[in-house]
């Protein structure tokens, strides 16, 4: 739990009625739940609400400090305006701005009457570890949205913690699964998420598909892969790629279990792979030891998983990062980041994050 000032909720101005703004993407949304930790500490009587996209609010709408989610229910702007009135119903006497966009500057002026406090999302350094003109590394996400709450007292502690709520139901599915699959509580689980938004994050099919096959084969572990519907295809096509039973080439949980269900099943795994994309924070934030493959960006932009994990990348490349978010093509055609990132490789880093697991 993140600590506080001594006198920070006991002054006279506290806040009655917290509004928190994060829109997307989904591992930015899972990374505030340490600002939840820290409100509910602070200002345990507050009313506290959370903006965001409606398709990510699983990922903090378990928090206890939470009083509701106000979701923005599709694009367009007939939805956005509809949103902007529920938030003005809220009357919030404190505002923290976790996204500095576009469209949270727009609820601000709706909601100037509130004390209004911005996080700073190091847009300019980051620009700049990408061009090469500075070597220093960002500060994690997680360290800028706490950043925010210094200004009413409330101070992070040396070790933050970091975890996403689920609800009972969702528990009670999670039990229900692994007895309906007869999963003993011994049987090693390995999650993998070997999807991403940008191609330049994704590694390739067939080398999941090698490692997972070797996984099964020296561990005989049980494999749970994980990925949005859209990517279900791309899963399908890695386990046709694995040697073994269908059994042993795992089960594709992106075909039909919701992201709630999927961040109850997270938390069974003993470990999870997966490249820099918002799955690797929801099982680091549910509580597995993450192995993460890296390609066009760095550890050095800030958005490493923030529990124990491994990182596994092709070191001294020159061009990487090429992009603070990543690409669709590799922008000098040779994709080394990725091709260089070998099985091998990837499978000394999950042999020695299985050790210190257990």
């Amino acid at each position: 739990m993140t600590p506080i000032h001594p006198k920070a909720a006991e002054t006279p101005t506290a806040p009655q009625r917290i509004l928190v703004l994060r829109y997307s993407s989904l591992g930015d949304v899972a990374l505030t739940n340490p600002v939840l930790d820290g409100l509910l500490a602070a200002f345990p009587r507050a009313l506290i609400y959370f903006a965001t996209k409606a398709r990510f609010a699983p990922v903090v709408q378990h928090h206890p400090a939470l009083t509701r989610i106000v979701p923005l229910e599709g694009p367009g702007l007939p939805a956005f305006w509809s949103h902007l009135q529920e938030l003005k119903a809220l009357k919030p006497t404190l505002v923290l701005d976790l996204h500095d966009s576009l469209r949270t500057h727009i609820a601000q002026f709706f909601l100037k009457d509130a004390k209004i406090l911005v996080y700073d999302k190091e847009a300019v350094r980051r620009r700049l570890l990408v061009k090469k003109w500075r070597q220093e590394p960002a500060l994690h996400a997680v360290q800028k949205y706490l950043r925010v709450l210094e200004p009413l007292g409330i101070r992070p502690h040396a070790k933050i913690h970091f975890e996403i709520h689920v609800s009972k139901k969702d528990q009670s599915f999670l039990r229900e699964f692994m007895e309906r699959k007869r999963v003993s509580p011994s049987q090693m689980v390995v999650g993998l998420g070997p999807g991403a938004k940008w191609l330049t994050k994704r590694w390739f099919p067939e080398r999941y598909a090698e490692l997972a096959s070797r996984l099964v084969e020296d561990y005989r572990c049980l494999l749970l892969w994980f990925g949005s519907p859209d990517e279900a295809p791309l899963i399908r096509a890695i386990q046709a790629k694995m040697r073994g039973t269908t059994l042993e080439r795992g089960m594709n949980l992106a075909e039909d279990h919701s992201l709630e269900q999927s961040l109850a099943l997270l938390g069974r795994c003993d470990l999870f792979i997966g490249n820099d994309s918002g799955l690797t924070h929801l099982a680091s934030g549910r509580g597995c030891r993450v192995v993460v493959l890296y390609g066009s960006t760095t550890p050095s932009l800030g958005f490493e998983p923030w529990g124990p994990h491994s990182v596994v990348e092709v070191a001294n490349l020159a061009c990487r990062p090429c992009h603070v978010h990543g690409r669709n093509a590799c922008p000098l055609g040779h994709f080394k980041c990725m091709k260089d990132l070998t099985v091998d490789l990837a499978e000394g880093a999950v042999k020695r994050s299985m050790r210190r697991s257990r």
